[in-house]
């Protein structure tokens, strides 16, 4: 079988042509031909087994947390391979379960690309903000890293599910502009002489960057509202530190927000929305690339890559 696989942890995975096919599917499973299936950012990290949640998987790994797949009786589904990889391969066993049937419309590559970065952002909104989305009226909310990808796709979703006040974080002011921001608040190269003063009160802060970028907004931070901080990311840096003075000083709750911090099963009852939700939004600059492709597409982390085996 056609897949991609990493062999040796720490190395990048490669094509190869002789991948062993799956087993037949348990009584609880289905085998889906895959359509499409996303170079992640996560899926990167899972491929050098540096994420925690492919650590203790065997070799050969085969990347690959989603996609969407043809089922044996014909339907287009999205499916969730986050626990154990296999996205990258011409054929997968998924759980029931963790499938959606896709609308008639739906573009496969578009929703192979687009659920992760938005699952970071969905699942953070809906599971990990006691007592603000889908409770409080008209509240507020700070992204960091909003011109990322999943930054981008937070902001649809944040209005989706009732936010009336959206403040963008980020390097690029002009990116900033086309997004739609309420306020936009330029990120200096020392996040420390940012100006945070737009932030105002803000019930959430989704932090994509973490690094410097967190400590110096907690520092910013003057809400006269409880904020509840969700730790999503890691662009900008993967430790940092604060200082003891800002828990005493404001009203914030930290929580962070991914596998672990939500369980399966809880992703597993928000999935459908969420595959809705993003077929919703408006067509993304993504790459389409066969597994062959596996060396140019990982050397070129700039780009949002589909694979279509």
């Amino acid at each position: 079988m056609r897949a991609i696989q990493t062999t040796a942890w720490g190395q990048a995975p490669a094509f190869t042509s002789s991948a062993a096919s799956p087993p037949e599917p348990t009584s609880t499973q289905v085998q889906v031909r895959v359509l499409a299936s996303g170079l992640h950012r996560l899926v990167r990290s899972q491929a050098l087994g540096q994420h925690y949640s492919s650590r203790n998987t065997g070799l050969p790994y085969t990347p690959g947390s989603d996609g969407v797949g043809l089922t044996p009786d014909g339907k287009r589904v999205y499916f969730v391979s986050i626990a154990t990889g296999g996205g990258f391969a011409e054929t997968i066993n998924v759980e029931k379960k963790m499938t959606v049937e896709l609308s008639e419309g739906a573009d496969p590559v578009q929703v192979a690309g687009l659920v992760n970065p938005g699952m970071a952002s969905w699942m953070a909104l809906r599971t990990r903000t006691q007592g603000v989305v889908g409770v409080k009226k008209g509240w507020s909310v700070v992204v960091l890293g909003v011109t990322s990808q999943s930054g981008k796709v937070a902001v649809h979703f944040a209005r989706k599910l009732g936010a009336t006040r959206v403040v963008g974080v980020a390097r690029d002011g002009k990116k900033m502009a086309a997004l739609g921001l309420d306020e936009a608040i330029v990120l200096k190269d020392n996040a420390a002489e940012t100006d945070w003063a737009k932030m105002g009160d803000v019930d959430v802060i989704l932090d994509y960057l973490y690094g410097g970028a967190a400590t110096a907004c907690f520092n910013g931070l003057n809400s006269k509202v409880p904020t509840q901080y969700v730790q999503v990311g890691s662009l900008a840096g993967l430790e940092t530190s604060f200082p003891s003075a800002v828990f005493r000083s404001k009203n914030l709750t930290i929580r962070g927000s991914g596998p672990g911090a939500w369980s399966m099963q809880e992703f597993g009852g928000e999935v459908k929305d969420l595959v809705a939700a993003v077929e919703g939004l408006e067509e993304q600059d993504l790459k389409a690339r066969g597994l062959e492709d596996a060396k140019e597409a990982w050397d070129n982390d700039r780009e949002r890559t589909v694979f279509v085996p």
